[in-house]
């Protein structure tokens, strides 16, 4: 057979096995105005997603090329995984693009979370003063408190540093959820909730009103 015949023929015989194949879906982006909603911006992923610094990344970089399109706009942007959202560990969080003010912001500043950390020898703490939505009647505030463990630490540890933490933050006169996690304190997408014996997290709500430490419906602690 000739060559350039044969060429031809593989050429032709690989075209056809590719056009065969289905194509696989890796990231879309939709740039979409939703009525009650405003601008939204999706990026969602199939199959196996990147690391979070990779997903962070493509998030931003999508939402700079949403504000080049119409900088005027407010916009909000959510990272999927198929139909389901994003979570802590697979994002650093949506974000919002504030059109007034030409800025980018997480969705908890966004909301107005003012966040403060601390840390002892075993611990770091994360403490977020949290608030209902604007116009939500009557306005509540409450803290979350998460705890980090560099490594996992027994059960009573971990307690006891929500006691700790708690009774710290009980003279503000709020709620307080407390959890405790595990992982490094500068990267927050590696914060994994433990695990209590029950196989729910280890947590517990403090109610600035009966000044009791709860979890589920047991009293783990009365505050004085």
């Amino acid at each position: 057979m000739n060559v350039r015949l044969l060429a031809a023929a593989l050429f032709v015989f690989v075209c056809a096995d590719v056009v065969a194949a289905p194509p696989k879906r890796l990231f879309d982006v939709t740039l979409e105005d939703v009525q009650g909603a405003g601008r939204v911006l999706n990026v969602s992923f199939y199959g196996k997603l990147p690391r979070p610094n990779v997903v962070d990344k493509i998030i931003r970089e999508s939402l700079d090329h949403a504000i080049l399109f119409d900088p005027t706009v407010d916009i909000l942007v959510t990272g999927f995984l198929g139909d389901d959202t994003l979570n802590s560990n697979q994002h650093s969080g949506s974000l919002v693009y504030k059109a007034r003010q030409k800025k980018v912001m997480t969705f908890g500043e966004y909301q107005g979370v003012k966040a403060t950390t601390s840390s002892t020898s075993t611990y770091f703490v994360e403490i977020e003063e949290e608030k209902t939505i604007a116009g939500i009647k009557p306005e509540k505030k409450w803290l979350s408190v998460t705890i980090v463990f560099p490594k996992q630490p027994t059960r009573d540890a971990a307690y006891e540093a929500i006691f700790v933490e708690t009774a710290k933050l009980a003279t503000k006169g709020l709620d307080i959820n407390a959890y405790v996690s595990v992982g490094d304190q500068k990267v927050k997408t590696s914060w994994k909730q433990m695990r209590d014996r029950d196989g729910a997290y280890v947590f517990a709500e403090y109610g600035a009103a009966s000044k009791k430490l709860m979890r589920q419906s047991q009293v783990l602690k009365q505050l004085p």
